[in-house]
C-alpha cells in the first residue's frame, strides 16, 4: 500500500516518478578577519547580482505570458531594500562576518511576517527568506547543481520562487517539507501546471533517492512506494481530472449562477495587485477582498498616498468594470510594524487591531482613505472595514471618509467622495448587531475565519485546541444567518471572503443563506462555479437548513 504523507497545500494534478533529493548549493565561507570595507564591497556586489538575476527571472515570466513577473520584481526591490542594507552594514561594522550579518537581518525581517496571525501574510515571510537565499547564492558565485533526472519527483526542504522556476521543465513534480498553501512556491507550481505538495514535514526528506512517489496535489498528499492498485486508481483519477478541467474551462467566461438561473457572483481574494490578473484568468467577476497589508509590511516607514493610489489603480486596470472590495489596513498587536510601536497585549486578538488601530492612528487611515477616494474615480472601488463591533465604529469611519473627501475637494484633487463603505462581519458582536449596522453600511462581507475563531472561543493556531476550530460549526452558521437576514431586510448585498467561500461543500449552503457573492482564492473559482451550476435554489436552501442544525450524538450501544 505504501506510506501516505499529508501536506499543508498542493498544486493540482497527479504525478508519479522516482525521488530526487535536491540540495541547495552551500553558501560560501567568509574569509577570516575580513576588513569591513571589503566585506561590504562583496555585499553590494551580491546585491547587484541577486537583483539582476531576479529581474531576469521576471522578464522570463513576462516573455512566457506568466503573471508571476511582479513577484520577482518585488523580490529584487527587497534585495536592495534600505532596511536590509542598513542592517547588514551596521552588523558588519560591528565586526560580524558578512554571511552571519545577512542571515541575522533577513531573519529579523522575516520574523515580522512569520509571527502574524493572518495565514496569507504569514506566508509572505517566505519571500524574505528567498531574498536571503538569493543573496547567499550570489556571494557563492554561480555553482551549477547536479543535473536532475528527467521525470523525477524533486524532494526538498523548501524551494524559493526562483528555485522553483529554475527546475527543469521535465520534472514530474515536487514535494517539500516546508511551505504553506498560499506561499509563492506553490502558486508558481500551479501557474506552471506542475503537480506539487508542500508542508509535508521532515519525513519526506528521509525517503531514499529513486523511491517511487505518487503526488496528489488536489488532496495535498504523497504516497511513498505505491502498490499496483494505487497506481491503477491514480490513472483513473488523472483521466477524471482532465475531464473536469475541460468542463470547468468551458464555464470560465460565464457568470456564476445556480441551475435555475439565480445569480451568484464569484469573486477573488488577492493580496497584491499582480494577483488581479490571476483572478481574471480564473474567471473572477470581481475582487471580494484586496488585502492592503502588503503595502505596509517590510519597510521602515508607512506607504505614502501616491504609492497606495498606484497600487489600487493597478488592480482596477486588470479588472475594469468589476467591483473591487479593498480592505483598509488590518494589523495590530499580532501583526507588528517597525514604524508602528504598540504596547504589548496579553491577548492581541482582542486588542488594538483592524479599525481599532486606525482609530488610534487616524493619520494612517486618512492617507489610505485619500488614496482610495482618488482611485475610486477610475473604477468600482468598495471600501471594507475590518474588526467592526458596533455601529459607532462604522459611524466613525464614515466621518473619517467625509473628512478625507473634504480635504481632497479643498485641494482641487479629483476623487469620488462616496464609494460604498461596508463592514466585515468577523465578530459575534457585528453578527448580532447586523440589523443596526445595515442601516449605515453599503454592504457586508463575512470574514468566516475570524468569525469562527471568536464564536467558538478557539485560537485556530493553538497547538492543542486548533482541532476544535471548525469554520462550518452550526454556531458559526447561525452567526452568518443573522448577518444574511439583516442584509436582506435592509436591501444591501452580502458576501463572504473567508476560506469557507471556496469550499465546494460549503458553497451551496452559503448561497442558501442568501449570500449574493462568494469570494475565494482565484484557483477555487472554476470548481465552485461548476458546483453551483448543478444546484437549484431550493437545494441550496435545504443545504443551508442542514448546516444550521447540530446533529445529536449517536446513542450508546
Amino acid at each position: 500500500m505504501g506510506t501516505l504523507l499529508q501536506g499543508a497545500g498542493g498544486a493540482a494534478g497527479l504525478a508519479l516518478g522516482p525521488v530526487y533529493q535536491w540540495q541547495r548549493v552551500a553558501a560560501t565561507v567568509d574569509p577570516p578577519n575580513e576588513p569591513p570595507d571589503v566585506a561590504l564591497a562583496r555585499f553590494h556586489a551580491a546585491q547587484r547580482a541577486a537583483a539582476s538575476r531576479l529581474r531576469a527571472l521576471a522578464e522570463r515570466q513576462r516573455a512566457a505570458g506568466l503573471r508571476e513577473a511582479d513577484l520577482f520584481d518585488a523580490q529584487a526591490l527587497l534585495v536592495e531594500d534600505d532596511t536590509l542594507t542598513d542592517g547588514v552594514t551596521a552588523l558588519v561594522l560591528e565586526g560580524q562576518p558578512l554571511t552571519a550579518a545577512i542571515q541575522a537581518v533577513v531573519a529579523q525581517m522575516q520574523s515580522l511576517l512569520a509571527e502574524l496571525d493572518d495565514e496569507y501574510l504569514r506566508e509572505r515571510a517566505a519571500d524574505m527568506a528567498a531574498v536571503g537565499v538569493e543573496l547567499l547564492r550570489a556571494l557563492a558565485g554561480d555553482q551549477a547543481p547536479p543535473p536532475i533526472p528527467p521525470g523525477a519527483i524533486v524532494v526538498a526542504d523548501d524551494l524559493t520562487p526562483a528555485e522553483t522556476v529554475d527546475l527543469p521543465h521535465y520534472v514530474a513534480g515536487f514535494a517539500t517539507a516546508g511551505g504553506g498553501p498560499t506561499g509563492h512556491t506553490i502558486i508558481l507550481a500551479r501557474a506552471r501546471g506542475v503537480p506539487a505538495v508542500v508542508g509535508l514535514g521532515d519525513e519526506i526528506l528521509r525517503v531514499a533517492d529513486g523511491t517511487s512517489l505518487l503526488i496528489d496535489g488536489n488532496a495535498a498528499t504523497v504516497l511513498v512506494d505505491p502498490d499496483q492498485d494505487a497506481l491503477l486508481a491514480a490513472q483513473e483519477r488523472m483521466a477524471a481530472l482532465r475531464a473536469a478541467r475541460q468542463r470547468q474551462a468551458a464555464l470560465r467566461d460565464l457568470p456564476g449562477r445556480l441551475r435555475d438561473g439565480r445569480p451568484v457572483a464569484l469573486w477573488a481574494n488577492i493580496g497584491r495587485p499582480a494577483e488581479a490578473r490571476l483572478a481574471r484568468e480564473y474567471g473572477a467577476e470581481g475582487i471580494g477582498l484586496f488585502r492592503t497589508e502588503f503595502l505596509f509590511l517590510d519597510r521602515a516607514a508607512p506607504p505614502n498616498e501616491d504609492e497606495q493610489y498606484a497600487a489600487y489603480r493597478a488592480v482596477l486596470a486588470e479588472l475594469p468594470n468589476c467591483p473591487i472590495v479593498i480592505r483598509t489596513l488590518d494589523v495590530g498587536g499580532d501583526k507588528p510594524l517597525p514604524y508602528l510601536p504598540l504596547a504589548p497585549e496579553a491577548n492581541p486578538f482582542l486588542g488594538v487591531r483592524g479599525l481599532r488601530l486606525s482609530m488610534q492612528r487616524p493619520d494612517l487611515f486618512q492617507t489610505q482613505l485619500r488614496a482610495l477616494l482618488r482611485a475610486a474615480v477610475h473604477g468600482d472601488i468598495w471600501i471594507m472595514l475590518p474588526m467592526v463591533t458596533t455601529p459607532a465604529d462604522l459611524a466613525w469611519a464614515r466621518a473619517q471618509m467625509q473628512e478625507a473627501a473634504a480635504a481632497l475637494a479643498a485641494g482641487g484633487v479629483d476623487h469620488r467622495p462616496d464609494p460604498p463603505l461596508g463592514v466585515m462581519i468577523e465578530t459575534p458582536a457585528a453578527a448580532v448587531l447586523a440589523d443596526q449596522l445595515a442601516r449605515d453600511a453599503a454592504f457586508f462581507s463575512i470574514g468566516s475565519n475570524d468569525l469562527a475563531q471568536y464564536t467558538l472561543a478557539v485560537d485556530r493556531g493553538h497547538p492543542v485546541l486548533a482541532v476544535r476550530y471548525h469554520a462550518d460549526d452550526p454556531a458559526v452558521w447561525r452567526m452568518m444567518e443573522l448577518a444574511a437576514r439583516a442584509a436582506q431586510q435592509a436591501g444591501i448585498p452580502i458576501g463572504i471572503c473567508g476560506e469557507l467561500g471556496g469550499d465546494p461543500n460549503a458553497a451551496p449552503a452559503l448561497v442558501g443563506l442568501g449570500l449574493d457573492e462568494l469570494s475565494m482564492a482565484p484557483a477555487s473559482i472554476p470548481a465552485i462555479k461548476e458546483r453551483l451550476a448543478q444546484l437549484t435554489w431550493a437545494e441550496a436552501q435545504a443545504a443551508a437548513a442542514r448546516c444550521l442544525v447540530t446533529e445529536p450524538p449517536a446513542p450508546s450501544p
